[in-house]
């Protein structure tokens, strides 16, 4: 059997920065969504918290995960936002960061999660060569970001597809008012169909029990369509 997929979140959101993103928070709501599905024994998360460039490279070089889902703030042009010795936060070079990721690909990293504003950029970059990238163009709220990853982790662990995962997470967050010019989307390898990426491996999901339909009337029911039961 094979071994649980591993989602590695990356917290790099200075606490000490206004406006900074609920980074704890998030975590224990994807935990909470996780550890309550069906699958949850064929899912292990861990966290990587207060996390600066050198931190996440030394992580994935040790173990890569399937799913890396990176917690942080965005600029608009500048790129995603990672800690810096002070304590404060900075942005690293998109393209030179893309490259980073995508050496590990062959490793078994198939989804990744940018879930901090203006992440459109990168997120185009690494669908090059990741199998699956989630991005947002714009600003968005702390409270959408927590409720697209609560959805996206529980449809993910009740063993459904990326693809699928994504979209009802999308789709709550549209039902519940966020700015649809803002909310997260979903890129993908040129040759990776979403909807055919699970998280849950084959083996973990049991497929569904079905109850076998017995002929009603017996032999007189044959006779009276004109057929006669074989002996």
């Amino acid at each position: 059997m094979s071994d649980p997929a591993r989602i590695l979140v990356v917290q790099a959101a200075s606490p000490r920065i206004a406006g900074a993103p609920d980074v704890a928070a998030e975590y224990r709501d994807i935990q909470r969504s996780i550890d309550a599905a069906p699958y949850r024994q064929a899912v292990s998360h861990s966290i990587l918290a207060a996390v600066q460039l050198n931190d996440l490279t030394t992580q994935l070089i040790r173990e890569v995960p399937a799913v890396l889902h990176i917690s942080a703030r965005g600029t608009p042009g500048g790129g995603l936002r990672l800690l810096t010795e002070d304590g404060g936060d900075a942005p690293v070079r998109d393209s030179g960061l893309a490259k980073l990721l995508c050496d590990f690909v062959e490793d078994g990293l198939q989804v990744v999660v940018l879930n901090a504003c203006w992440t459109w950029e990168l997120a185009e970059m690494l669908a090059a060569a990741v199998p699956c990238v989630i991005g947002t163009g714009g600003p968005i709220d702390d409270r959408e970001c927590r409720a697209y990853s609560r959805t996206l982790y529980s449809s993910l662990a009740h063993g459904r597809s990326v693809g699928q995962s994504h979209r009802i997470a999308v789709h709550e967050a549209d039902a519940s008012g966020a700015d649809p010019d803002c909310l997260p989307a979903l890129l993908n390898r040129s040759d990776v169909i979403p909807d055919a990426v699970h998280l849950i491996a084959p083996e973990f999901r049991v497929p569904p029990v079905r109850t076998p339909v017995k002929p009603q009337g017996g032999t007189r029911g044959w006779l009276r369509m004109g057929k006669k039961p074989r002996l």
